[in-house]
């Protein structure tokens, strides 16, 4: 059973968290092992491949996230050389 540390509990894939306000807000819960890294862009990947890993993680911030987590999202593709197009 997880318990809740610094006012963080993760649940399956969600972190939920208490504001400071004293309510329950949530974002995508990332383990500690995650290193920010996708299939580069330029890589000789097929190109339907490297749009699917786009879509996954956005399909994934899209159901369970806050606007804090779209920020990560986007900071995390820009490092790995994706294109605004292609984000």
């Amino acid at each position: 059973m997880e318990m809740e540390r610094d006012s963080h509990l993760p649940f399956l894939d969600k972190d939920i968290y208490r504001s400071l306000d004293g309510s329950l807000s949530h974002k995508v819960y990332w383990k500690p092992t995650h290193t920010n890294l996708c299939l580069n862009p330029e890589s000789d990947h097929h190109p339907s491949n490297i749009q699917a890993i786009l879509a996954t993680l956005v399909q994934c911030v899209t159901r369970k996230a806050s606007m804090m987590s779209w920020e990560f999202l986007k900071t995390t593709f820009r490092e790995n050389k994706y294109t605004l197009r292609q984000i």
